[in-house]
């Protein structure tokens, strides 16, 4: 009786300070304090079980370990213990082992709330929301009633299952059962999953009449203001969030908000969050890598390359995040050399690159037709770096192919890859069978894309392009009515730009604008001027039908066309760098208006594409015409 009274003392003893040890993220003295009490020769009992699969699992030890507790809980009949076993199943989800989860939940006799919880958000974890939906369905059906934890999950399956009838069935079930009144963690879990769903309207309704908004909550708002092209309201919500005097935002929002300004080449906004970081009291607690690394990722993107450097050149440490980031942003302004320099570089600081470097390295090369280059680094990289190839550094190789006009050799390259080339491959062959006008070539490389969907507008489209610049209109009318009849719609066209601190958009033969009737007589205007100049549009795109002022009238609608005279008619004696974003690739005729315009006007324009960016400057672009 003795014996077993200094047993249950020292496990109880034990536990408490395990638990203590955890609550305060100790684990070292955590791990510590377990080997001491297994080399007294005690062993845990049932109420440990869980606290050292929690203990391990902030270790992140190997599964083994835990499978080793697991074996040791079946011997000691632990598992008839409903808190323990929901502990496992929790265990094997965290390591993707579904079908083990599911196994043991079958096995367990009597299920309560958390266990069923557990599998919900096991599932939703796990990319499988339909699963997640079904388990719910089923939990309700048994009539267990949901808590808190359940209806967040669930939310999150709805968000990757983008089914906002079921969120807005939920939202029902939990009001009606009083689950929702003012929880804040649930309140979020509405907001993020409306607007991961598309609708933003019931997003901020939700969002609107909250008491209390958590950073997680603001995070959910912004961030899905942010995905949805909205950067005015975006950049209200910052703002309203940093004036509720709430802590400081959190790293992750502030390199959402800045990838948001890169995307949509928002320089402003942009510079508005470098001076909130400047000024920011966190320089005083951290060495803010991340928020230097998505400035660098910002100014590189948002096409102020000079601004991304020099603040790269300031940033004392540098660690591969920067060095990755600095690459990247010389290759998507087409500076191929000046990457191979960065990398060269970061070589001799000691620092070790990634898979993710060499993507950037590489297509680095490939805007740059840096082929040799590209090449013997794809060598090294295996060679040197013992890193295995993965999808897109093939697709970096063909494009390094590809674009300098080694249509044959990006061909060769795809048959001998290791594994089946993905659609994006094919894609990209043909984008530069496009632009070289291999029309046999191009065909293959749209079938094979066609294969993986056949209901890829863009595939189409880059299609028929090749046959309208080929000159094969027959063909490029039979792929339109092939599109008309499987309902699909090229992307529409959109081109932005910043004019006196507000952000317009432009659409195809766009009328709404208020100067829209100056647009038009000054691009007629400086069309007239490139002819006398020398100038001749392409006209080759859906044009073959209609006469050359219907082609010329077409050609002035294009969207960034219509940004460029915006800029020049607002903006009067425009002085500076004109800066237009566009969300399809510019095409050849706006290619030559602007190179034309930039030797007219004398002014620099940056001009960004999904592909890279076009600096225009005396009649030229840094692209060298192949982009």
């Amino acid at each position: 009786m003795l014996a077993q009274s200094i047993k249950r003392n020292s496990s109880y003893s034990f536990n408490s300070i395990l638990r203590t040890l955890l609550k305060s993220v100790n684990l070292e003295k955590a791990l510590d304090h377990f080997v001491q009490y297994r080399e007294q020769g005690l062993l845990p009992d049932i109420y440990a079980i869980p606290s050292l699969l929690k203990l391990l699992h902030d270790l992140h030890h190997p599964l083994r370990y835990r499978e080793n507790i697991h074996s040791f809980a079946i011997k000691n009949g632990y598992l008839k213990d409903i808190f323990v076993s929901t502990g496992f199943v929790e265990m094997y989800f965290s390591f993707g082992y579904v079908a083990s989860s599911r196994h043991l939940f079958d096995e367990i006799p009597t299920k309560d709330v958390v266990l069923w919880t557990a599998m919900v958000s096991g599932f939703s974890h796990n990319g499988l929301g339909d699963l997640a939906v079904d388990f719910f369905s089923q939990m309700l059906r048994e009539g267990v009633k949901p808590n808190r934890i359940t209806l967040a999950s669930v939310l999150a399956a709805c968000s990757q299952l983008k089914v906002p009838n079921l969120g807005r069935s939920v939202h029902g079930f939990s009001i009606r059962n009083g689950i929702f009144s003012s929880d804040v963690v649930l309140e979020t879990a509405f907001v993020d999953m409306y607007a991961k769903c598309g609708n933003l309207t019931y997003s901020t309704k939700v969002f609107d009449q909250m008491r209390d908004r958590n950073s997680v909550t603001w995070n959910a708002m912004i961030t899905s203001h942010a995905n949805n092209r909205f950067p005015e309201a975006t950049f209200r919500l910052f703002r309203e969030m940093v004036c509720e005097n709430l802590r400081e935002p959190e790293s992750p929002m502030l390199a959402s908000l800045l990838q948001v300004c890169g995307g949509t080449s928002d320089l402003r906004h942009g510079r508005e969050i470098h001076a909130y970081v400047t000024r920011s009291s966190r320089n005083m607690n951290s060495d803010m890598m991340v928020e230097k690394n998505a400035l660098i990722d910002m100014y590189a993107k948002a096409g102020d390359l000079k601004s991304a450097v020099s603040l790269f050149e300031n940033v004392k440490n540098k660690n591969l995040v920067t060095w990755t980031t600095m690459i990247s942003g010389y290759g998507v302004h087409g500076l191929g050399a000046e990457a191979v320099e960065a990398f060269n570089a970061m070589k001799k600081t000691g620092t070790t690159p990634d898979g993710i470097t060499f993507i950037a390295l590489l297509s680095a090369c490939s805007h740059g037709r840096l082929v040799d280059e590209g090449l013997e680094l794809y060598i090294s990289m295996q060679r040197d770096y013992k890193i295995e190839p993965e999808m897109k550094h093939f697709a970096c190789i063909v494009d390094i192919y590809a674009r300098s006009g080694l249509l044959d050799q990006a061909f060769r390259f795809i048959k001998k890859m290791p594994v089946e080339p993905s659609e994006f491959i094919w894609a990209s062959l043909l984008s530069s069978c496009r632009t070289y006008k291999n029309v046999d070539l191009g065909e293959q490389a749209a079938k094979k894309a066609l294969a993986f969907n056949q209901y890829n507008a863009g595939v189409y489209v880059l299609l028929s392009q090749l046959y309208a610049d080929s000159g094969q209109w027959e063909d490029f009318s039979k792929v339109r009515l092939l599109m008309k009849d499987l309902g699909l719609k090229p992307t529409t066209a959109q081109s932005w730009v910043e004019v006196e601190r507000k952000m317009y958009i432009f659409t195809v033969r766009d009328n709404l604008n208020p100067y829209s009737e100056k647009m038009y007589k000054l691009l007629e205007t400086l069309i007239e001027t490139m002819h006398k100049e020398g100038f001749a549009a392409y006209g080759s795109f859906g044009c073959h039908d209609i006469t050359k002022e219907e082609k010329e009238g077409n050609l002035c609608g294009h969207t960034e066309k219509l940004a460029l005279a915006f800029v020049l008619i607002k903006g009067g004696g425009h002085q500076g760098v004109i800066r237009i974003g566009k969300n399809l690739r510019v095409c050849k005729d706006c290619h030559v208006f602007f190179k034309f315009v930039s030797k007219i006007k004398d002014c620099d324009i940056i001009l960004k594409d999904p592909n890279r960016y076009h600096h225009f400057k005396q009649g030229n672009c840094n692209c060298r015409d192949l982009w």
